[in-house]
């Protein structure tokens, strides 16, 4: 049996175009919006002992705001919160962050520098 390939994820990645993240799955909405999910493709570091995780302790979805690509869209982030392997780490887990949207942060860095470049000058 043959198996599907994974060409139109990358080509959803490649259209959308968040660097660090790869399209996981995309839904057309009401009024011509969609959901996009995502989910980041950098090595996941503890941000306290720097040792790069491979144990996977869950997994949430995440609204985020972005620009709009080609109209409207509503961008679901699926964060992987992961195991801390460092038997010396004082933080037993930690919940992924990226240079595109850091910890804390409910909006990616292009939609904030979209927004500044457009801020009128007081």
């Amino acid at each position: 049996m043959p198996k599907p390939t994974s060409a139109a994820i990358d080509a959803a990645t490649t259209i959308f175009n968040l660097p660090g993240y790869r399209v996981l799955d995309a839904d057309a909405l009401s009024f011509g919006q969609r959901r996009i999910t995502v989910e980041s493709t950098d090595p996941p570091g503890c941000p306290a002992c720097g040792v790069v995780s491979s144990r996977r302790k869950e997994r949430r979805l995440q609204r985020v705001r972005d620009i709009p690509v080609a109209g409207p869209v509503e961008l679901i982030w699926a964060k992987r919160r992961w195991f801390c392997d460092e038997s010396l780490c004082a933080r037993k887990s930690f919940t992924e962050a990226t240079i595109e949207v850091p910890r804390f942060a409910r909006s990616t860095r292009r939609l904030t520098a979209g927004v500044q470049t457009c801020a009128l000058p007081i």
